[in-house]
Order: structure tokens, then C-alpha cells, then sequence
């Protein structure tokens, strides 16, 4: 059964995020230019457990673990062998970390990134394992590129995001974008950082300035979004949230583990997903 997200803030509905507001004053890409050069300039970095991307290694086991789980309670199967009939792409990919990980599970995956450079770091890598030969399509393009041509709507079962809205720049679209990827009754999963006084410590304070284990404004704090405020845009762009759930990562032991919203019982309230948080939402049936 799925662990239905329940949140007890009461949720402020602002209408820039009904769609028919946004038809006609949308860019035509999310793409920050400022974010797409500053990861240009650490690609090589990507499948360096210790480099710049150290932190996205530690995480991407529990969000693997995360997305697998949601979508066998999805398919109602207990068994992994379902996962092989479903086509998923990577939004944002950088080398392929996610993506070869979901691979593995036996999903057919694209993954698409709007930096060459990190296409091209995630194509050598794919070369390591020839498994991975026919499972993976890697392409040069954006969300929004690739729904230039309408045919490329309704494409996947399941559309994944991870620590990449908080670098675009206009967030609304780029879940829209999202969400029109995906088939009808498809799933679409996130993860990033709310905007709280424990994601700005967690997520810039430590790793930035005491840690140093990650350069100086990789993360605006102003670009943190807060989890209702997501889903208030999933839910203006035709998909329901199915599960929350918290990325604890102890920067000290180098893991990372998932935690319910409510881990600490009602005494606080939604204090699992302060900091870091990966949601799924399925995108409603025609």
C-alpha cells in the first residue's frame, strides 16, 4: 500500500501555478544558463565518489531504492521482473548515476541532459558495462526540446528528476514538462531541497563552508522549494502525490537513509522532510 502523503501544513494555493495562467507567458526552456555552465565546468567529475558529486553518490542508492519500491506498490507486484516492461527517462541525468541504477533494475531508460558535456561523461561510462548497451539512450536535449515535437508527449512510465529543479529557472514549466512526458497513470519523481533554516544549514552551510566537500554556490538557497509548494505545482499539472518521504545524509559517515515526514511523531510535524525530500506522483488517467 502506498504511504500516502499526508501534510499537515495547511496548504497556500497561488494561482501562477494553474495552468491556464502560464499558456501564454511560458519561456521556451527551464534552463538556467548560469547552472548549465557552472556543471559543464565539473563534468569530468561525475563517477568520482569523492569528488564534486560526492554527495549525489551517497543519496542515489535510497532514491533508487525509493523509486523501485513506489513502483512495485504502484503495479501491485511484489516481484522486481515487472519493472522490465516499463520505459523511464532520466531528466537532468548529469553522468548517468540514476540512470545506469535504474537500468539495472531492468527499466528501459533515456537519459537526457542539456549540458554535452555530461552526455558525453555518461556515454564512456555506459561503455563499462555492456549490459547496459541496450538499456540506455543517452541524449543531448531538454524536457521541453524534446516535447517540441508533440508525438514525444504521454512517452514514459515513469519520469524521474533528482536534484534538478532547484537549478532551473523557471520551475513550473519545468515539472509541466515533466508531467507531459509521462503516459497517462505514469510516475513522476523528484528530489530536492525544501527551503528551511535545516536545508540552508544541511545543504550550504556544512558541505560548502565547513566541509568544503562542495565548491562555493553550487546551491541558491532562493531556488530551495518547499514540499507542499511542489506538489501544489504536480497537482496543477494533472498528477497526484502518492508518497514523501525524507534524504537524511550524515555528511560525517558519508550515507544517506530514507526517513518518513513524520519520523519524530506529531510533536514535529513533517520533520523528516526539512532538509532534503524525494516525492513521487502519478499523472491522471485520461
Amino acid at each position: 500500500m502506498f504511504r500516502r502523503a499526508v501534510w499537515r501544513l495547511q496548504p497556500v494555493w497561488n494561482s501562477r501555478y494553474h495552468s491556464t495562467q502560464t499558456q501564454n507567458t511560458q519561456p521556451l526552456s527551464s534552463i538556467s544558463p548560469h547552472e548549465l555552465e557552472k556543471f559543464t565546468r565539473i563534468s569530468a567529475e561525475w563517477w568520482d565518489p569523492n569528488g564534486s558529486f560526492k554527495y549525489l553518490h551517497t543519496m542515489n542508492r535510497p532514491r533508487v531504492q525509493f523509486i523501485r519500491q513506489t513502483l512495485l506498490d504502484m503495479h501491485k507486484s511484489p516481484k522486481g521482473s515487472v519493472l522490465a516492461n516499463l520505459r523511464g527517462i532520466d531528466v537532468g541525468c548529469g553522468g548517468g548515476l540514476a540512470t545506469e541504477s535504474l537500468a539495472r533494475l531492468g527499466i528501459s531508460m533515456v537519459g537526457i541532459d542539456a549540458a554535452k558535456e555530461n552526455i558525453m561523461m555518461a556515454r564512456m561510462h555506459q561503455q563499462q558495462d555492456p549490459m547496459l548497451a541496450s538499456k540506455i539512450e543517452y541524449r543531448n536535449e531538454t524536457a521541453e526540446s524534446r516535447l517540441g515535437d508533440t508525438q514525444q508527449k504521454n512517452e514514459f512510465d515513469v519520469v524521474v528528476s533528482l536534484e534538478v529543479i532547484e537549478h532551473v529557472r523557471d520551475p513550473f514549466l519545468f515539472v509541466k514538462s515533466l508531467v507531459d512526458l509521462a503516459k497517462p497513470g505514469g510516475m513522476v519523481v523528484l528530489s530536492t531541497m525544501n527551503k528551511s533554516a535545516v536545508s540552508w544549514i544541511v545543504d550550504i552551510v556544512v558541505p560548502e563552508y565547513i566541509m568544503q566537500s562542495v565548491a562555493l554556490g553550487t546551491h541558491d538557497y532562493s531556488k530551495f522549494i518547499p514540499p507542499e509548494e511542489l506538489m501544489q505545482m504536480l497537482q496543477a499539472c494533472g498528477a497526484q502525490t502518492l508518497d514523501i518521504q525524507g534524504l537524511i545524509l550524515n555528511p560525517l559517515s558519508n550515507q544517506c537513509f530514507l526517513v518518513s515526514q513524520d519520523c519524530c511523531g506529531p510533536l514535529l510535524p513533517n520533520i523528516g522532510v526539512q532538509a532534503n525530500y524525494i516525492l513521487a506522483a502519478r499523472k491522471k488517467k485520461d
